[in-house]
C-alpha cells in the first residue's frame, strides 16, 4: 500500500466530533447540484430551466454532436479493460467542437427568444461571470461554454487520467496512475445508453462529476450555502452593525494548513487567529473572516477556517457571532478572492476595506502575490493593496472575484 494510500486511511479514522468535523454527507445529487452550480453556473442554468433544454434539445447539430460523442466513448465503456488516458480522450471536449457549440449557443440567443430570455439573467448585473460584464451577451455565452468544457477537461484529465494539477501534494487524484480499478468503477456511475432527454454535454459533464466522486473530491459541495451553518449567527448580526464606527469591514486571517495528520490547529494559524483578536478588540471591525479550506495533508479532514473559529471563540473570547469562516480557499490567493465572494454573498457594505491580518512572513508575501494571482486566476482578486504594518495589508475586494475558475474544481 502507497504512502498516499496509507495517509488517506489514516485520515478517514480521525474523529470528526469537533467543530473541526467534515460536513455530514449528503446525496449524491444535492452534492452533484452544488458542484454544477459553483463550478459551472451556465451548464446549472441549463439544468434549471425547462425553456433552455428545450432549445437546445430542438437543435439537430447538438444532437449529432452528442451521437458523435457517445460513438466515440461507448466501445471503450464497453470493454472489460480500458486504458483511461484513451477513454479521457474520448470524453473530453475537441477544440474544434468547443468552437463548433459556442457558435451555436449564440445563433440560438441570436434567433431564439426563450432561450435568450432564459440566458440573459446569467449575464445581467450582479453577474455569476463578473469578468465578462463589459462583453456583448452573445460573446460572453461563448466564454462561458468556453469555461465549462476547459473545467471538464480539466477534471477528466487530473482525477482520471492522473495529470499533474497545480498543487499535486494537495488536490492530485486519490488513485494510482492507470489504476485498473477505476475504469470500472467509473462505467457504474454512467447511464447504461445515452437518454433522448439528456443534454448534448450531458455524456462529459457525468464522467467528470462521477470522477470528483469517486476521488472523494467534493470539498467544493461543503459548507453550503455559506451564510447558514456557522455563518448563520454572524450572517445575522450584519444588520445591527454601525459600519460608520469601523475603518474595516472585516478582518481576513488566512490559514496554515497542520502538516501532520490529526494536528487540528498549527502554531502559525494560532499566531494569526491571536493577531486578528487584537484588531478585533481595538474597534478595527465589526468582524473577523477566518479563511482556509481542508487543504494539508492530503485529503484532510480538517478544515482550517471551522478550527480558527473554534480557536478565537473557545481559547481567545471572541464572540461566535464575530467570526465568519471561509472553508474553501486552498491557496493564499484563494483567501483573498474567496473572502470577497463571502462578503458579497453575506451582503456586506460595498466600497469598503478589509484589513488582512497574518504573520510577518506572510504579510510580505502577499505584497508581492499580484503576479501569482495573473498566472493561477488570470487576474487580480483585489485592488489598492497597501502595506499598514508588519503583520497587516489592506486592500479593497473587486466584483470579478465571483469569476468562477475552471481550473481548480476543488474551490473553483
Amino acid at each position: 500500500m502507497t504512502q498516499r494510500l496509507l495517509l488517506l486511511l489514516c485520515c478517514s479514522l480521525l474523529s470528526f466530533a469537533s467543530m473541526g468535523q467534515l460536513v455530514a454527507a449528503r446525496p449524491i445529487a444535492r452534492t452533484d447540484s452544488a458542484i454544477l452550480a459553483k463550478t459551472f453556473p451556465l451548464l446549472a442554468l441549463f439544468e434549471a430551466k425547462p425553456a433552455l433544454r428545450q432549445a437546445l434539445r430542438a437543435s439537430p447539430e447538438l444532437q449529432r454532436l452528442a451521437q458523435r460523442q457517445s460513438r466515440r466513448s461507448a466501445p471503450l465503456l464497453a470493454q472489460a479493460a480500458v486504458p483511461l488516458r484513451r477513454y479521457v480522450d474520448s470524453l473530453a471536449w475537441q477544440p474544434r467542437e468547443i468552437r463548433q457549440v459556442g457558435q451555436l449557443l449564440q445563433q440560438a440567443y441570436v434567433s431564439n427568444a426563450a432561450f435568450r430570455a432564459g440566458v440573459g439573467p446569467l449575464f445581467a448585473r450582479p453577474s455569476r461571470y463578473p469578468r465578462y460584464a463589459g462583453q456583448p451577451d452573445t460573446t460572453a455565452l461563448r466564454l462561458a461554454w468556453q469555461d465549462a468544457t476547459a473545467g471538464i477537461n480539466r477534471i477528466l484529465r487530473v482525477y482520471l487520467a492522473s495529470a499533474k494539477p497545480h498543487y499535486p501534494a494537495i488536490d492530485s487524484t486519490s488513485f494510482r496512475r492507470g489504476d485498473a480499478g477505476l475504469a470500472p468503477q467509473l462505467r457504474q456511475q454512467l447511464p447504461a445508453k445515452a437518454s433522448k432527454t439528456a443534454a448534448f454535454y450531458n455524456l462529459p459533464l457525468q464522467a467528470a462529476l462521477g470522477a470528483l466522486r469517486l476521488n472523494g473530491r467534493d470539498e467544493a459541495a461543503r459548507y453550503e450555502p455559506l451564510t447558514g451553518g456557522l455563518n448563520a449567527a454572524p450572517t445575522a448580526a450584519l444588520a445591527r452593525t454601525d459600519w460608520a464606527r469601523y475603518p474595516y469591514t472585516v478582518l481576513l486571517v488566512p490559514g496554515s494548513g497542520p502538516e501532520q495528520p490529526g494536528v487540528a490547529l498549527d502554531s502559525a494559524g494560532a499566531q494569526r487567529c491571536r493577531l486578528a483578536a487584537a484588531r478585533y478588540r481595538a474597534g478595527q471591525a465589526p468582524f473577523i473572516v477566518v479563511s482556509g479550506g481542508h487543504v494539508h495533508p492530503f485529503r484532510t479532514p480538517v478544515c482550517e477556517a471551522v478550527e480558527m473559529k473554534k480557536y478565537m471563540v473557545e481559547h481567545l473570547g471572541v464572540p461566535a457571532a464575530a467570526v465568519f469562516i471561509e472553508p474553501h480557499a486552498r491557496h493564499t490567493t484563494t483567501n483573498l478572492r474567496n473572502t470577497a465572494r463571502l462578503l458579497e454573498a453575506a451582503k456586506f457594505p460595498a466600497g469598503r476595506p478589509m484589513l488582512i491580518v497574518t504573520d510577518a512572513a506572510q504579510s510580505r508575501y502577499i505584497l508581492g502575490m499580484a503576479e501569482r494571482c495573473r498566472r493561477e486566476l488570470g487576474y487580480v482578486p483585489y485592488r489598492d493593496l497597501e502595506r499598514i504594518s508588519d503583520t497587516e495589508n489592506r486592500c479593497y475586494p473587486i466584483p470579478e472575484a465571483g469569476q468562477p475558475d475552471p481550473f481548480d474544481p476543488l474551490d473553483p
